[in-house]
């Protein structure tokens, strides 16, 4: 590993380094979005969406799945590797030429019938993404979160460069299309640069069913995974059109941002660490009220307050044919704060080899959200939004009791560790909407924007002290470490 770069950071924690890749790659897609959401418009966004339905499948579903195998495995062998490697080149291979064969039907079927060229080009994404499953599981197995952040990062680095310069030059959906190529490409080549296993091609019936066995309740949950953030896409598409639909892929993306910098970096790292707490149950009760204490502290300020500011920022960031995603983007950061302990019953789950029930958790979301989806469309963006934002909370109860008696574990073990936040958001919260209109109308929304970020982070911070020590001591460590980076 010693031509890993960025070598003055070895000594950070996984936490930390999952952390600092998904906080600097969704920077940087957020500051991408802002470039091209007023050159593209809502309706590019939303035939980019309309492709990536279906040629996301591979990254999402069979990735995803091979990798939580490989991690699952106890005594993991190099040919290991080398067959998920074979398995999931070949698959994405023949789910390539399935979609670029069958381009223009695709097209047809989403009402987009002059965006079938799209489909043929990103029929190359599924077999780019498939090499990237055995040195990713690898990196993760031995918590070495260093080599998957630095690809991430230059991934998106090369990526965007060449989506923004697209998007300037009026490329339209095709500097989507090239900017998701590029990034795939220049990611994956990083990783097998960074991760020392060795890129080889093998074929073993033991190895596979032993990849197998771990892999089948993993994909599947992953296929639900997949099916509730992506089928929405499509029925919203093909009801509401594209326009609606980019606005939805907006409002989407804001929670992913939300998700993945905020609560993500600590379930990944906890999927894997809370292994060792097997058979000791208060360590490990304690090790997740830690976990989610802190997720919450960040988490919450941005979902809660977040919505709050969101007018302004709308007002500040993008011109008027994105205003009417405005609720939808507010209704979808509200969604973060119970997928706060939906991602942490996930990571307990797995934690503790309980795959099948998270794949039977995961069928019964994607069920319900595609049934609310079906249902409410036909009354418009807003409604059907509000119905697909309510969903985790309705399943939270019943995955709650579930965990209660497959692992030994308290809802109040998961709930009471993120009151002290919610409570001290959502004032801050509160007070953002009381002055909000009057300020805004009184000094413009640049000025109000400034104003109100300033007071909800002092509100937020003064409350969070008064609410929970732990919180005002995890906000003066922090405070601390911004005096020592700042000298």
């Amino acid at each position: 590993m010693s031509g890993i770069p960025f070598r003055s950071f070895s000594d950070l924690s996984p936490t930390a380094w999952v952390t600092t890749q998904t906080v600097v790659t969704q920077v940087i897609g957020l500051a991408l979005f802002a470039v091209q959401a007023p050159l593209l418009g809502p309706t590019a966004f939303g035939l980019f969406s309309f492709v990536m339905v279906f040629v996301g499948f591979c990254e999402l579903v069979l990735n995803s799945g091979v990798t939580d195998a490989l991690i699952s495995i106890r005594s993991i062998e190099a040919r290991h590797f080398e067959v998920v490697t074979t398995i999931t080149a070949l698959f994405s291979l023949l789910l390539g030429v399935l979609v670029f064969a069958g381009a223009r039907q695709l097209a047809d079927f989403c009402g987009q019938p002059t965006a079938y060229p799209l489909f043929r080009w990103m029929a190359v994404l599924p077999l780019i993404t498939s090499f990237a499953a055995a040195p990713n599981a690898a990196a993760k197995r031995d918590m070495l979160f260093r080599p998957l952040a630095i690809r991430a990062i230059l991934g998106w680095l090369a990526g965007g460069t060449v989506g923004v310069v697209l998007a300037v030059r009026g490329a339209g959906a095709w500097a989507l299309v090239w900017q998701v190529l590029v990034q795939r490409l220049v990611s994956v080549v990083a990783l097998w640069i960074c991760v020392p296993i060795k890129l080889r091609f093998a074929w073993s019936p033991r190895h596979f069913v032993d990849v197998w066995r771990f892999a089948v309740p993993v994909i599947l949950a992953s296929v639900m995974g997949w099916a509730s953030g992506q089928i929405p896409r499509l029925i919203l598409g093909i009801y509401l059109g594209p326009m609606d639909l980019g606005l939805y892929s907006m409002a989407a993306r804001l929670n992913d941002i939300l998700v993945q910098a905020a609560i993500v970096p600590s379930t990944v790292v906890a999927r894997v660490s809370l292994r060792h707490f097997d058979g000791n149950s208060q360590g490990r009760d304690e090790r997740i009220s830690d976990i989610l204490r802190r997720m919450s502290i960040l988490c919450f300020p941005f979902a809660v307050g977040g919505a709050a500011l969101l007018p302004p920022v709308f007002h500040v960031w993008l011109n008027p044919q994105w205003f009417g995603g405005i609720l939808p983007s507010e209704l979808m950061l509200l969604m973060g704060v119970p997928l706060v302990s939906v991602y942490m019953i996930n990571a307990v789950l797995l934690a503790f080899n309980e795959q099948h029930y998270d794949a039977i958790f995961s069928t019964l979301q994607t069920l319900l959200i595609v049934l609310l989806t079906l249902f409410f469309a036909r009354f418009g963006l807003l409604i059907a939004v509000a119905a697909i934002a309510l969903r985790p909370v309705l399943m939270l109860p019943v995955q709650l009791a579930l965990l209660a008696r497959r692992c030994a574990l308290r809802a109040s073990v998961l709930l009471s560790s993120q009151m002290p936040a919610l409570a001290a958001a959502t004032l801050a919260a509160a007070l953002v909407c009381l002055v909000r209109t009057p300020l805004e109308a009184r000094f413009g929304s640049v000025p109000t924007l400034l104003l109100l970020a300033l007071a909800g982070v002092t509100v937020y911070a003064v409350s969070l002290s008064l609410l929970s020590r732990q919180g005002a001591a995890i906000l003066g460590k922090g405070l601390g470490l911004m005096r020592r980076s700042a000298t």
